[in-house]
């Protein structure tokens, strides 16, 4: 364990998180208790803890935030105004923790929580910087999608490792979990412009990150981790 990761393991004995889990909301009323049923049902007893980053949603999400707190202490939300965007909503919400692992998910539902465990356990080996949960199938295809929807992912995924210069199998992909170190050592290099955050982090980071790729079981609803070191 590095020097900066040892510093971080005597926080978490102190009653600092272990896992901050970083969720932005646009119009995410209805999906705000949901989510954090899910994230407490898969991640049990750990030290853990949700940073909403809400970008001005007209709808409530900020209340369902603030009415969830009252059940879930551990939860924290960041409002903007005025400065939309996921990447930078992203940044901000992992800058506001202090936990040795950063999450990020999307708010609607889209994503596998059941993974968070085994993707920190990859973590917690001390092997990986990042873990991804990558949305294609062994055989290439990805589940529940058309197969025009699928061309448009796989064109835009191929242009973003050509472009990026990158080996990875899934960059567009919104569900990840990195170490504090690697993204306090990618984070000053990162544009934080649009929304594809994770190809930001591995087309920035110096040296490359080392890719490790894992694919989802041929079952409805599944993800699998992609990982990268």
């Amino acid at each position: 364990m590095s020097a900066f990761m040892e510093q971080f393991a005597v926080r978490t004995t102190i009653g600092i998180s272990e896992l901050t889990i970083v969720l932005p909301t646009f119009n995410e009323v209805e999906n705000i208790e949901p989510i954090l049923q899910r994230i407490k049902a898969a991640l049990g007893g750990m030290a853990w803890e949700v940073v909403f980053v809400d970008d001005d949603s007209q709808d409530g999400t900020a209340s369902a935030v603030i009415q969830a707190a009252r059940k879930y202490p551990n939860i924290r939300m960041i409002r903007r105004i005025g400065r939309p965007g996921l990447s930078s909503a992203v940044v901000e919400g992992a800058l506001s923790s202090m936990a040795p692992f950063i999450a990020v998910m999307d708010s609607d539902m889209q994503h596998d929580e059941t993974l968070l465990p085994e993707m920190l356990k990859e973590l917690k080996s001390g092997g990986y910087d990042l873990v991804v949960g990558t949305r294609y199938t062994d055989g290439g295809s990805v589940l529940g999608w058309s197969k025009k929807r699928e061309l448009i992912s796989r064109i835009a995924t191929r242009t973003a490792q050509v472009l990026a210069g990158i080996e990875m199998s899934d960059p567009m992909s919104g569900f990840f979990m990195i170490t504090r170190e690697a993204f306090e050592g990618v984070v000053r290099q990162l544009s934080g412009q649009g929304f594809k955050i994770l190809l930001d982090i591995v087309a920035s980071a110096k040296p490359p990150l080392r890719l490790k790729g894992k694919h989802p079981p041929k079952a409805a609803g599944t993800l699998a981790l992609n990982s990268a070191r």
